[in-house]
Parts: structure tokens; sequence; C-alpha cells
């Protein structure tokens, strides 16, 4: 849930000064970085990424067809030099419905209501411009509460063509508005029929999966972006209640789309295993991510990690197409980390 600031550096400054490494536990720690160091130093981060969404994008549709798949905080994955000035990626383009962004007009920098640089935002807003050239719907998620900071964000985006959601709370733990912004009753089936969509990936607040599920009943939003279980692992959302999602309060059909960490590992689900914090397989980071406690960098481009991610009948994309999720909300991280750390 961490937004794309810069691109680092790019992959010949990474081979000059990114041989420093982190220590890793276990008794072949020395041999692991070794190891690590030349791996991380050959590989094209921004193409193992397009290369990991479009993998898991053939697979999803594989299961179920037309699975819906956007990607969060991955502008730059779009074209061959991260901006408007390159050659589209049309195998990517391909594999992906709709492009999300965070903090474009307010939370900059994970600060809440801190308003976007014009820089930045301006940069974002080519990105988001060229997405919608490219047929792909543009969600935006800015983090404030300032009344007039909102009303902004709902405005601006609305301008632009997006649809977006304004977070009250960085831990997208809460429903922030009971009135979506641009509501209607009309059936929505397509990305490009949304008009609005809510953000709540953190279910802590609600006393049980009942709870939670009657509130999100009970709202109209168009889409729905939620974890796949209520709060951890043990308690997924089943077939039944993701049906129970797809029809909005005023009777209008809605999307309802699954929360997929691809660039972190959380130390929270099913797969994690306690041993790893002194022994961590290979495509795992043991240093916990500073903003997000509990979640880890992973080398995405390792098979064992993809494992996890898609193509098998234990994987989570598998588990969400057997819930009968319309498409999955891929949160990349910062997946340039590994242009500079090894």
């Amino acid at each position: 849930m961490n937004n794309i600031r810069t691109r680092y550096l790019w992959i010949a400054a990474f081979l000059v000064f990114g041989t420093a490494c982190k220590k890793s536990a276990g008794d072949d720690a020395g041999l692991k970085e070794k190891e690590y160091s030349k791996i991380n130093a050959a590989i094209d981060h921004e193409e193992e990424m397009r290369t990991f969404i479009e993998g898991l994008s053939a697979y999803a549709r594989q299961q179920q067809p037309g699975f819906l798949i956007v990607s969060q905080d991955a502008l730059p994955l779009m074209t061959s030099t991260g901006d408007t000035a390159g050659t589209p990626d049309t195998d990517y383009l391909n594999a992906i419905d709709g492009v999300g962004q965070e903090e474009v007009y307010y939370g900059y920098n994970n600060i809440d209501d801190a308003t976007t640089p014009t820089s930045a935002r301006n940069a974002y807003l080519r990105m988001l411009r060229f997405a919608q050239r490219h047929g792909k719907r543009a969600l935006v998620t800015d983090y404030c509460t300032t009344g007039t900071k909102v009303n902004a964000s709902y405005t601006n985006n609305f301008n632009q063509g997006f649809i977006s959601y304004v977070a009250r709370q960085r831990e997208l733990d809460t429903i922030s508005t009971a009135t979506p912004y641009n509501v209607h009753a009309g059936n929505v089936n397509t990305l490009s029929d949304a008009k609005n969509f809510l953000y709540l990936i953190n279910p802590h607040t609600y006393t049980s999966k009942t709870q939670f599920l009657n509130e999100l009943r009970a709202t109209n939003f168009d889409v729905l972006i939620l974890d796949g279980f209520f709060n951890d692992d043990s308690a997924p959302l089943t077939y039944n209640d993701v049906q129970s999602l797809k029809t909005k309060a005023n009777g209008g059909k809605r999307i309802v789309l699954a929360y997929v960490a691809i660039g972190h590992a959380e130390d929270y689900r099913a797969y994690w295993n306690n041993d790893w914090f002194t022994n961590p397989p290979a495509w795992l980071d043991i240093a916990e991510d500073p903003d997000w406690e509990g979640n880890y960098m992973v080398r995405y481009w390792m098979q064992d990690w993809k494992n996890i991610v898609y193509g098998n009948d234990a994987s989570y994309i598998k588990r969400f197409t057997n819930a009968g999720f319309d498409g999955a909300y891929l949160d990349t991280y910062d997946y340039t980390y590994w242009e500079t750390h090894n």
C-alpha cells in the first residue's frame, strides 16, 4: 500500500552502487548474500514485475475467463521508459484491465492530508491519462481528512475521468463515507461502468465477519476492493459471501476485487513459517518494512514466491477465482526497492 515516488536508480547505477548486502540469518548467510548479489545485479526488476503480472493474469483468466486485473502503484510498467515518452508495453497492457495509484492529490509520502507536490502529481496524471488512452480504468486512492481536501480530491479525480476513493485512515480499515461519490443505481458489469469504489482491506475494526459483510451489503459502492479473508487466512470469504456482495443496496450489480500483495510477504498469512525469521527462503528479505508491521520485501521474480501467489490449486489467485471474485487488485508495493538493495 505504499506508492512509487520516483524510479530510484536505473540498473546501470545499481551495478555500481548496489553491491552492499544486508546480513541474512542462517548458517549459510554469507553464501546466500553472495548469490543474491550476483542474481540481483543481473535482473531487470521492472521487466520481472511485468512478467510476474502477465503470468498471473494469464493463469487467472484461464481459471475464470474475464477475471479482472488491476495493478496498483506500477504506472511506469506501462512503457519502456516508465513515462509517456516511452513505447507502450503491449503484452503488459493486455494483461491488465485497470491501474491503481495512491496519493495523486493527497496523502503524499505516507503523510495523511499532505498535498502531493505539483511535479509528482503531474507525473501521476500523465501516466493515468496514458492508461485511459489505452483503455485501462484509472482508480485513485487519496488519504485526507480535511473536508475541503476530501471534496477537492473527488472533484479533481472526477474531472480527470478517474474513479476515486478518499480514505480517512491509512489502515484502510473502515468505510470512510456512507454515500459514495457519484452514486448511482445502474449495473456495473465492467470497470468502465464504475463511477466509484471502496478500498477496505483491513477489517480488524469489525467484531465478526457477519457484521463486516452486512455493512458492505448496505453500501452503494460500484467496486469493492477487499482482502480475501476476514482478518486472517483462517476465515476466508466464501463463494456465498462474495456473491452476496455483488449487489448494491440500491439493487444494481457491482464488482468485487480481491486484494493481493505480490510485492510483500505478510507474516499473518497461512503460508508464513516462523522459522523464516532465522532461516528465510531465498525469495524473502527478512528485514521488516519500517512502514508496515509484519510485511517483508520479496524477490518476486523467484518461482517459489510466484507459486504462493498463482499457478496451482493452493495459490491465492486460485482461491479467489474459486471464491467467485471478479478480479484481483495487485499491490506491487515498491518493486524498485531491489534496484538499490541486495
